[in-house]
């Protein structure tokens, strides 16, 4: 960051979602949510979908696993889906259809 290369700033920001997520005490899932967001709009306005869909894989697994958030989960999951479809990752994709079959066909068991 001190050089200011463009290839980072995406990166710290979706590390600082993590780190927040991981250190979360009770009422700070709004301060989450925002940095995951924030991860997210970065890499995507960069053009990193690559990175925008882990961002969005991240989120989904915070709001399911920490917060209990069904709906928007599945939200992120469709969307970190699409942005793998678009960059061609189809293994991801799969694993991801895989791994939340459940959320993705309106279940809420994960």
């Amino acid at each position: 960051l001190k050089n200011k290369n463009p290839n980072v700033p995406h990166h710290a920001s979706l590390l600082n979602a993590e780190k927040a997520a991981l250190n979360q005490k009770k009422n700070q899932d709004d301060d989450v949510r925002k940095l995951y967001n924030d991860a997210i709009s970065m890499s995507a306005r960069g053009g990193y979908v690559h990175d925008a869909a882990l961002a969005q894989e991240r989120f989904a697994d915070y709001l399911l696993n920490v917060v209990g958030d069904f709906n928007e989960a599945k939200y992120h999951i469709e969307g970190a889906i699409q942005r793998y479809t678009d960059w061609g990752a189809m293994g991801i994709v799969e694993h991801l259809r895989n791994e939340y079959q459940d959320v993705l066909a309106g279940s809420s068991k994960n």
